[in-house]
């Protein structure tokens, strides 16, 4: 049985690499004289290079050749454009984009008032039109942060799996409860420490952790399902909170690939977070969701079988361990 779930976890884990949810992002710094710097940042994931290309509209002049270098694991660019009288109105499109699962945070700062146009360009919105009068509003950058923190979450499986091996491990909706508001309470402190500099840690050790916090809780599962104590049966939300600051700065690297806009900080960590606790809790709400409508079914398959979700987790979770050690 143990052979047949490496296998699966073996297989599992080759789609769910190192939580890489980083985006692509394109800056337009305002330069002298109706000028911009363009910045195109595109991360190599699984060592593939997008095939994206940045479209201007034919009232901008480019000014070529771009300068282009690699830096870690991301593909840098940068060229200048001009247009007559501002960027007011000017149409960006991300050809490449429309069909791919990528995410592109296109930031235009505006010169002289502080402040930032930021939003998400996806497979459903590849472009982007200027305002006029080069407007801004903060409720875009809420809702743009809002969006990425509820997919950051939704895609970071080893966030999710940390959450799933929880929720098997706690008994009793009140315990579950508070377990998870300590949880949420350590990651939402480190991730603002983080993104505000008040606190650092390099990345990979981070990630480590995080990976082997999960295959910590899969074998406190199995010696429950043993008929043993358990600390974190016991205390689960003594553990959650101390594996939350952890996983809070996974979170906060996340949003540090993604950029906040130095002006609205703030409002991009607050509705970040925001959306990394609605995602959190559908996630949640779902797997008790079906944990209730397979209730029955469970009851009638043999004691051993209830192990397997807790190896499943924990083979998955040893994989990204090693992965991750093998980043050093």
């Amino acid at each position: 049985m143990r052979l047949f779930l490496l296998i699966i976890a073996l297989a599992v884990s080759q789609f769910t690499w190192a939580d890489d949810f980083r985006p692509a992002s394109l800056t337009l710094q305002p330069l002298a004289n109706d000028r911009y710097e363009v910045l195109w940042n595109l991360p190599i994931k699984n060592r593939q290079l997008p095939q994206f290309n940045v479209v201007f509209d034919q009232a901008t002049i480019e000014y070529l050749p771009k300068r282009s270098r690699t830096v870690g694991g991301s593909y840098l660019q940068s060229w200048e454009i001009s247009r007559a009288n501002g960027i007011g109105g000017m149409e960006i499109t991300i050809e490449g984009l429309n069909g791919s699962s990528y995410e592109v945070i296109l930031r235009i700062p505006v010169n002289g008032k502080g402040t930032t146009i930021t939003t998400v360009l996806n497979t459903e919105a590849p472009f982007y039109k200027v305002p006029v009068s080069e407007s801004f509003s903060p409720s875009s950058v809420f809702i743009n942060y809002l969006e990425l923190g509820f997919e950051h979450i939704l895609a970071g499986f080893d966030h999710l799996l940390f959450v799933f091996a929880l929720v098997l491990l706690v008994v009793g909706w009140r315990k579950l409860l508070w377990t998870i508001t300590f949880f949420t309470i350590a990651h939402s402190f480190t991730l603002a420490a983080v993104t505000l500099n008040l606190i650092h840690l390099p990345g990979p050790p981070v990630e480590a952790v995080i990976a082997l916090s999960i295959v910590f809780l899969a074998k406190e599962i199995i010696t429950v399902h043993r008929g043993k104590l358990s600390f974190a049966c016991q205390y689960p939300w003594v553990v959650a909170f101390i594996f939350g600051l952890l996983h809070g700065m996974g979170f906060a690297g996340a949003l540090n690939e993604i950029g906040v806009p130095e002006s609205e900080v703030f409002i991009a960590l607050l509705s970040f977070n925001i959306g990394v606790e609605l995602g959190q809790i559908a996630f949640v709400a779902a797997i008790l969701f079906l944990i209730m409508l397979s209730k029955r079914l469970l009851s009638m398959l043999p004691t051993w079988m209830h192990q397997i979700p807790a190896y499943a987790i924990g083979s998955v979770a040893s994989i990204w361990l090693l992965q991750r050690l093998m980043v050093f």
